[in-house]
């Protein structure tokens, strides 16, 4: 099975909770092997370094990690072992959240990314700010999925008894991220009522729904299933989509770059100090002067890619009426040109 050629990619992504113990990996491999997905997002691995060659001879395919600790943390992507893909570029963080990969599929590049977000505000927001520039410079824009267990949830809707909901200063970024970057969550797109959960604490006697996938807006067509279903690990249930591939590659939003001739705008000068404003108001609980510096960019980032956004609609709303008013004035023009021609043609032949 060659991902280069394939019209069905199936992505399935669950929280395993550990897979150091040799019999409960090898379980959930058998069991991953059976999903017969594409690929695998694992987050909470506990991987080591020194992991590596026995879990990759066990799975018998390829696996990235980005490594954590035999206690904690560690992400992984798995490619099913009868795939033979072409890995165009990999990239794993320090510190055991965040691991990315790009593979050509059907004439276009897919970035694929799984996370696994930390449980304490101020980390979760520096995690965050790491995802960001990972979008930035190390992922197709254009078709980029990412997702795993970022332990949190994005509405009311998506969590049952327990502390009451209320959205905190991280999904507020998430939902940034996703507004920044055009993505969507495709379960709650496609189910907007439906009240399935990922996770379940019965030590505090709650259900949520904190493990999702988001995927570029343009690729949200594509999708053919989201599901969640029950999974052989005891808390967590497995995400899943189906996307079927057009022939055509996708056009998305592709790489963005700063236009400075902005900053000879000044509603855009004023918007910019504005959000200035209120972000060091919003932020101002975050001690750490370096995450705090990065947050305040990231939401000047988010102000800047907004008005670029509304700019280029009203300079293009502007060019479609000006050419509706050309066509116009050429239908006019060309329905009295012939008359004119023949009037004078008839003052030649008169003289």
């Amino acid at each position: 099975m060659n991902t280069g050629s394939l019209s069905k990619f199936d992505i399935l992504s669950l929280n395993v909770r550990e897979i150091r113990d040799p019999i409960k990996r090898r379980s959930i491999f058998s069991y991953l092997k059976d999903e017969k997905a594409n690929i695998y997002f694992l987050p909470e691995t506990y991987s080591e370094q020194a992991n590596e060659n026995i879990w990759r001879n066990e799975w018998g395919g390829a696996l990235f990690f980005s490594h954590g600790t035999m206690n904690s943390k560690g992400v992984c992507i798995l490619i099913n072992p009868f795939a033979q893909p072409k890995v165009d570029y990999y990239y794993a963080n320090d510190s055991g959240r965040i691991v990315l990969i790009t593979i050509p599929l059907n004439g276009q590049k897919l970035s694929l990314c799984n996370i696994y977000a930390p449980n304490d505000l101020v980390n979760q927001l520096q995690c965050m700010q790491e995802l960001n520039n990972c979008i930035i410079d190390k992922s197709e824009l254009a078709s980029l999925i990412v997702g795993g267990d970022w332990n949190c949830t994005l509405s009311k809707k998506d969590k049952i008894r327990g502390a009451p909901w209320k959205p905190s200063s991280y999904r507020n970024l998430i939902v940034t991220t996703m507004e920044m970057f055009d993505l969507v969550d495709i379960q709650r797109m496609r189910h907007p009522e439906l009240r399935k959960f990922t996770y379940e604490s019965k030590s505090l006697k709650l259900k949520s729904r904190i493990d999702f996938l988001l995927i570029a807006k343009n690729l949200s067509g594509d999708v053919k299933k989201s599901e969640i279903y029950h999974a052989i690990v005891p808390d967590h249930n497995v995400i899943y989509i189906s996307l079927s591939w057009p022939n055509k590659p996708p056009q998305g939003l592709g790489l963005w770059k700063f236009n400075n001739t902005l900053l000879n705008d000044m509603q855009y000068v004023s918007t910019v100090r504005e959000t200035y404003a209120h972000a060091r108001s919003y932020y101002s609980n975050v001690t750490d002067k370096r995450l705090f510096s990065e947050l305040i960019k990231m939401e000047i980032r988010s102000a800047t890619i907004a008005f670029s956004k509304s700019k280029a609609k009203c300079i293009n709303n502007r060019e479609q009426e000006l050419r509706s008013r050309i066509d116009q004035l050429d239908v006019i023009i060309c329905d009295n040109f012939l008359p004119l021609i023949s009037m004078e043609n008839y003052g030649s032949m008169t003289t």
